[in-house]
C-alpha cells in the first residue's frame, strides 16, 4: 500500500512516519518545499481547467501514486507569500478532484476529540474522507477493521477500514462512470419503503435544494448523481466552477478526464452519505450486529452466549447466524452494492415486513437471550450491566433522526468523547 504523508515540517512528519511503521507501513513523504511545489503544480492545473475545461487532460503527480494521502491539517509553515495559512481542509477537495489518489485522511483537525457522539463517523464536517488524530494511525484496527487488532480496545464501528479504502473508492468511481445521469435511489435499489425511512437530514444531505410539498418530505427519486455534483460543495466550493465543469464534460465529446473527475467528487459525497445518513441510523439499511440486537433469535439456542454474539463481527456469510434463516430471509434482503458500505448490510423494511421473521420473534424466549448491547467505540458486544468487575456500557443519544438513535459506548480510558452532553440520560 502506498501511503503519502504531506506535512509542512520535518518534526511532525517523523512522528507520523513512526506511527505508520508501528503498523507495518513504509510511507513516502512530501514535506515543506516539496509539498509546496506539488501544490503549486496542482493549483496551476486547477486554474488551467477553469480557463479551458474542454481541453483539460489529467497529468500525473506524487498524489496520483498514493492509495492514501495523509494531510496534516496545520500547514502554517508552508511559505506562501501574502496568503493566509493553509490547512488540509483548504486543499483536500482539490486533491480529490484533480488527482487520482485513492483516499484522503486529515490529521488533527479536532485534536481534543477522539470519538464523535453525534454521527459516529469521525469528524463528519471534514472535506477529507476521514479526519482523525495522528495517534490513531498506530491503532492497527483502523487499518484492518478487526477489533482483535485494537489498541486499548478502541475500534470505532463506523470508521472506514483503511487497508481497503482505496480499492473501494476505485470501485465506487467505476460504478458512477456509466450512471451520472441516473437516479441515485434507483441505482442503489431503494424502494418506496426504503425512501420513506430516509431522515430529513439524509434527504437534505443528498439534495440540499430539494423542495418539499405540502409539508411532506421532498421526494428524492429524481435526484441524479450529476445533481449531487452540482449541489454539493465539499470538494469544489464554487458553484460556477461545478457548473462549468459539468457543461464541458457533457459537451466535450468524450473528455474522459473531466468525466472521471466528476465521478471522484460524487463518489466521496455518496460514500459519506451512506456512512452518516443511510447506514449510520440503521434505517433503511441495517448491518449484522445492529440487526442481531433487534432479532436475537437469529442465533437460535446460542443467543445466551456473548461469545456467539461477538462471533458475528466481521465474519463471512451467514455471519454465525442460523444458516437456514439466513438463506431464506436475510440473503434476499442483502444490499447488493458492497463498495458503498463498510460492512454487509440488509434492507430493514423488507426484514421488518417479513411475517415469518416476526413470528419467530414473537415465539422466541427472550429470557434465554444474553443481556448484551453493542458498543460503537470498540465494535463488540458487552453485557449491559457489565461483568467480571468491568464498568457497564454507557447509553447515549446519537444525532440520528431515527428510531434507533440510542446507542452504547464502553467509555474507554484515554479516549475523548464529544459532545459529552450526548451522554445525558
Amino acid at each position: 500500500m502506498n501511503v503519502l504523508i504531506c506535512d509542512d515540517q520535518e518534526t511532525s512528519r517523523q512522528s507520523v512516519v513512526d506511527r505508520l511503521h508501528a503498523v507495518g507501513l513504509e510511507p513516502t513523504t512530501l514535506i515543506g518545499s516539496a509539498l509546496l511545489d506539488a501544490l503549486k503544480t496542482l493549483f496551476a492545473r486547477v486554474r488551467a481547467c477553469r480557463e479551458n475545461p474542454g481541453s483539460y487532460e489529467h497529468a500525473g503527480s506524487a498524489f496520483d501514486r498514493a492509495d492514501i494521502v495523509i494531510l496534516d491539517n496545520n500547514l502554517t509553515y508552508l511559505d506562501i507569500a501574502d496568503a493566509p495559512p493553509l490547512t488540509a481542509e483548504a486543499i483536500a477537495g482539490y486533491v480529490r478532484a484533480f488527482t487520482r489518489c485513492g483516499y484522503i485522511v486529515s490529521l488533527n483537525m479536532n485534536p481534543d476529540v477522539d470519538f464523535d457522539l453525534r454521527y459516529l463517523v469521525g469528524d463528519f464536517s471534514t472535506r477529507a474522507d476521514l479526519a482523525i488524530n495522528a495517534d490513531h494511525l498506530e491503532n492497527k484496527s483502523l487499518w484492518t477493521g478487526d477489533p482483535k487488532d485494537a489498541r486499548d480496545r478502541f475500534c470505532p464501528w463506523y470508521w472506514p477500514r483503511l487497508d481497503t479504502s482505496a480499492a473501494r473508492r476505485k470501485a465506487q468511481v467505476e460504478f458512477l462512470k456509466t450512471r451520472l445521469g441516473d437516479s441515485v435511489l434507483d441505482s442503489f435499489g431503494f424502494d418506496d419503503a426504503g425512501e420513506d425511512l430516509l431522515s430529513l437530514h439524509a434527504r437534505g444531505a443528498l439534495s440540499p435544494d430539494a423542495i418539499s410539498e405540502e409539508g411532506q418530505p421532498a421526494s428524492l427519486r429524481g435526484v441524479t448523481f450529476r445533481r449531487v455534483f452540482l449541489t454539493k460543495d465539499r470538494s469544489l466550493p464554487f458553484k460556477d466552477d461545478r457548473e462549468l465543469l459539468d457543461k464541458a464534460a457533457r459537451e466535450g465529446n468524450g473528455n474522459d478526464a473531466l468525466h472521471e473527475m466528476i465521478c471522484r467528487v460524487v463518489a466521496a459525497d455518496i460514500d459519506l452519505w451512506f456512512r452518516r445518513d443511510v447506514l449510520g441510523p440503521q434505517e433503511p439499511l441495517v448491518d449484522v450486529p445492529h440487526l442481531l440486537t433487534r432479532f436475537p433469535f437469529l442465533l437460535l439456542d446460542r443467543a445466551g452466549q456473548i461469545d456467539d454474539w461477538n462471533s458475528v463481527i466481521n465474519s463471512a456469510p451467514p455471519f454465525g447466524l442460523d444458516p437456514r434463516l439466513y438463506e431464506k430471509h436475510l440473503s434476499p434482503a442483502k444490499f447488493a452494492h458492497q463498495e458503498w458500505v463498510h460492512t454487509d448490510s440488509f434492507w430493514w423494511p423488507r426484514l421488518k415486513a417479513d411475517e415469518l421473521l416476526n413470528d419467530y420473534f414473537l415465539k422466541s424466549q427472550d429470557e434465554l437471550w444474553a443481556d448484551v448491547v453493542f458498543c460503537e467505540d470498540e465494535s463488540r458486544f458487552r453485557y449491559r450491566l457489565g461483568s467480571d468487575g468491568s464498568e457497564s456500557p454507557i447509553e447515549f443519544s446519537a444525532e440520528f433522526e431515527s428510531s434507533w438513535n440510542r446507542r452504547y459506548i464502553s467509555d474507554l480510558n484515554g479516549i475523548r468523547y464529544a459532545p459529552r452532553t450526548r451522554l445525558a440520560s
